[in-house]
């Protein structure tokens, strides 16, 4: 997969504004150039040049799901695959909201969450950029997508119990803005579930830490700070198993933007500097990575059968959520 080409523009940091900047790698993970900063006032970590908002919204719109997972719809593997990421999501929801909540699902991809959430009850509704995707969800399970980005397609402010994003925020340029944007949105005791790569975790390769797609790589002090710059409170935030993810509840909250801690950024920037793909080739990561790897299909595949070989994208959920009730 090659880097996309953009005319892009220099940007101070997006969470701070600060022009004190420090490049902390010229290459993305398949080594095409591409040129990500360290924030040095607080650490942020971000793609710098950035693409323009037409060239993202065009990207998102026609090339992502083909550039990044080379399908245009999903295959029965990568439903399967998020069908359990669903349950875990809404394992995750439950607690913060009352039944029959209205949910909005932003970066719905294929609509596993959506179907999830409306095969128990809740009113939701998704939102997704790409095409193909968005409308592979509505034909194959029923449900409520809507085709665009935040900032062309975002829903009357106050009508949502949750909003989620999985893996959207780093997408966009700018995060503190759409926080504001989403809180806006929430009725007065509704949360927003957040979830982004971690820019303190070791899940992939150092030299396959950075894309073209992720506009921010953010740390725990990091979303934080966004969050706060937008109003809201950080009321649970927890690191994903195995991948290290962060996981954040936001809810309505103090606007005072707190202070970052010092020594923030000398920390992070020595911890990228100091990944290498040397030690990385000499801890056990990789190795274990390439072993769960191999041996995922094979496990689908069983998977699968248990389920009594679902053929269809909609079987292949029921059966999956049938079997977790």
């Amino acid at each position: 997969m090659s880097t996309p080409q953009f005319a892009g523009r220099v940007i101070p940091c997006p969470l701070c504004s600060a022009t004190d900047l420090t490049t902390v790698s010229e290459r993305d993970r398949n080594g095409g150039a591409l040129t990500t900063a360290l924030c040095r006032d607080c650490g942020h970590v971000f793609t710098n040049p950035q693409p323009t908002q037409d060239e993202l919204d065009a990207y998102y719109a026609r090339s992502y799901r083909a550039s990044y997972k080379k399908v245009t719809a999903p295959k029965n593997k990568h439903v399967y695959r998020a069908g359990l990421r669903a349950l875990e999501r809404l394992e995750r929801l439950a607690p913060h909201v009352r039944d029959g909540a209205s949910v909005l699902d932003i970066g719905a991809g294929g609509g596993e969450f959506v179907y999830l959430l409306t095969r128990e009850g809740y009113a939701a509704t998704g939102l997704e950029p790409n095409l193909g995707y968005a409308e592979h969800a509505r034909t194959s399970y029923g449900i409520d997508i809507a085709v665009g980005t935040i900032e062309q397609n975002f829903p009357d402010a106050g009508a949502w119990d949750a909003i989620t994003l999985h893996h959207v925020l780093e997408h966009l340029s700018n995060p503190v803005e759409t926080l504001k944007r989403l809180g806006r949105g929430l009725r007065p005791t509704g949360v927003i579930i957040v979830e982004v790569p971690n820019v303190g975790a070791n899940y992939h390769a150092p030299q396959r830490q950075f894309h073209f797609a992720h506009l921010h790589t953010f740390s725990a002090d990091g979303l934080t700070h966004a969050a706060a710059q937008a109003g809201l409170s950080v009321s649970d935030l927890a690191v994903q198993p195995h991948t290290g993810h962060l996981n954040a509840v936001l809810k309505a909250g103090p606007s005072a933007v707190p202070l970052i801690k010092p020594g923030t950024a000398e920390k992070i920037e020595r911890t990228l500097r100091n990944s290498s793909a040397l030690h990385d080739h000499l801890s056990p990561r990789p190795y274990r990575r390439l072993w769960a790897n191999a041996l995922r299909p094979i496990r689908e595949r069983l998977a699968l059968k248990r389920l009594g070989g679902p053929k269809t994208p909609r079987d292949i959920l029921d059966s999956l959520f049938e079997s977790c009730d």
